[in-house]
């Protein structure tokens, strides 16, 4: 009986994770009675909705989940672009190019953070803080 419930729900969360408003979504899960299966439910739920709204971080044309105010990643490499602007690529496979003058000393391997700015700009800067740059997110 377990086995077929665990099944069904799998099943269930895998076609409907995105389908689904994030309402419905943990309401099936509150309905859960076995207390591990419902834990594994909203631990699923919780996921599948931080990973995508990481993934569209930067891209809110393409919304489709709330996004959080900000990420933090490390710097996997920095390339330079035309007149001087960098270009920084994320572990998390994010690229964000440099809008804005100004000379920063990051490296690969640096944790940075990325937040939101107003009118849908963003700001990056290094986690343990220092100087900012605006960035527009190409990839």
């Amino acid at each position: 009986m377990t086995r077929i419930f665990i099944i069904s729900l799998l099943a269930i969360l895998t076609s409907s994770v995105y389908a689904d408003s994030l309402g419905k979504q943990l309401k099936h899960c509150s309905k859960v009675t076995s207390n591990t299966d419902r834990l594994a439910c909203y631990d699923k739920l919780s996921n599948s909705i931080e990973r995508r709204a990481e993934q569209n971080f930067g891209q809110e044309y393409k919304q489709t989940v709330e996004t959080p105010e900000s990420i933090e990643a490390r710097i996997t490499e920095i390339q330079e672009s035309t007149h001087n602007k960098k270009i920084v690529t994320l572990e998390n496979g994010q690229i964000w190019k440099q809008n804005d003058t100004g000379r920063i000393f990051w490296k690969a391997g640096d944790l940075i953070i990325v937040e939101r700015a107003m009118f849908g700009s963003f700001f990056m800067k290094p986690a343990n803080g220092g100087k900012k740059m605006r960035v527009k997110r190409l990839k």
